[in-house]
């Protein structure tokens, strides 16, 4: 009997620590994300972005607005110098750029303005 009576108390200890956490406003309620695409409109990555936009809202706290912007040049350095130096640093503004972009930082290529 002890052990339930414990058990009780553990549970509803449990609920009202959780139900403090639920009560916080999400951060994402009522912004916008921004997913920068390296490319031009209508290819692979530009569809799965899009894609990716029209489903994340439900699994997000706030349910925020995604849109995607898209920044072809340079095989996506252009939308990787945007998303480093431009955007504000507020964890609302994604990269999709080409996974072998990392190589021309590596090579020191001048153009490159990210780390």
């Amino acid at each position: 009997m002890h052990r339930i009576f414990l058990a009780l108390v553990f549970l509803l200890g449990l609920l009202g620590w959780a139900s403090e956490l639920i009560a916080q406003a999400p951060f994402y309620q009522g912004k916008t994300l921004t997913i920068v695409v390296g490319f031009a409109p209508g290819g692979a990555v530009d569809l799965w972005a899009r894609v990716v936009a029209r489903h994340w809202p439900k699994y997000i706290p706030g349910n925020p607005d995604i849109i995607v912007q898209n920044m072809p040049g340079g095989g996506s350095m252009v939308a990787a110098n945007y998303v480093n130096g431009v955007a504000k640093p507020d964890g609302l503004t994604l990269a999709s750029i080409a996974p072998a972009l990392y190589f021309d930082q590596l090579i020191g290529r001048k153009e490159v303005q990210f780390d």
